[in-house]
């Protein structure tokens, strides 16, 4: 069978698992995860029993997963992204839902930053990032879900290992989206040699998946 319609396939039976989630409409969105990333992604958070998220890039996904949060009745979102326009989107959704205590969005201009790989390259503000994460960590705890779906595409999201390794928790799950891109698998490679991660994709997605820093 053909790649694309077996994952066609797959989102629409994620999309059947997702409908108690979905109780009211929301709009798709560029970064939106695929459904069947996110179902992976849900999957890890309550198989694994994930309570301190963080995620990188945001979307109506966001929303989603902060009412399976809020459904469970324990565990935080903090989801980071550059773009204003989806940032304000996401967090006017999550106050007006009552979401407030699953999930919180902060917007961070990308700017340059130190950890990225190229010489002009970009990553969200620095100081911003570090505060924030500090501030959540000081808050809920170590972080044991790292979501990278952002910023942009490509080396640009290498920086999210660098920055956050200090603070994930023994045995923290790390899962990237996009991970079928030649640009992602090479960031990918290079986390797995500089922290001793193995990655796998998620069957049906291209998220890939690896639990455990060295």
């Amino acid at each position: 069978m053909d790649d694309s319609l077996v994952r066609e396939l797959a989102d629409l039976s994620a999309l059947q698992r997702l409908g108690s989630l979905n109780t009211e409409y929301l709009p798709q969105l560029a970064g939106d995860l695929r459904p069947a990333a996110l179902v992976a992604v849900m999957d890890e958070v309550v198989l694994g029993a994930r309570t301190v998220l963080v995620e990188l890039g945001c979307g109506s996904s966001s929303v989603l997963l902060a009412r399976l949060l809020q459904q469970r009745g324990f565990g935080h979102l903090l989801s980071i992204e550059h773009d204003e326009r989806t940032a304000a989107f996401v967090a006017s959704q999550l106050r007006r839902e009552g979401l407030g205590s699953a999930a919180r969005v902060v917007h961070a201009p990308l700017s340059r930053h130190p950890a990225a790989l190229s010489r002009h390259g970009q990553w969200y503000a620095p100081q911003q990032v570090h505060d924030e994460v500090l501030g959540y960590v000081e808050r809920f705890g170590l972080v044991d879900l790292l979501l990278v779906d952002g910023p942009g595409f490509g080396d640009s999201r290498y920086p999210a290992l660098p920055v956050l390794s200090a603070v994930l928790a023994p045995g923290a799950t790390v899962l990237a989206d996009d991970a079928d891109r030649p640009d992602e698998q090479a960031v990918l490679t290079r986390w797995s040699e500089e922290f001793g991660l193995e990655f796998r994709t998620a069957p049906r997605t291209s998220l890939a998946v690896a639990t455990g820093l060295a």
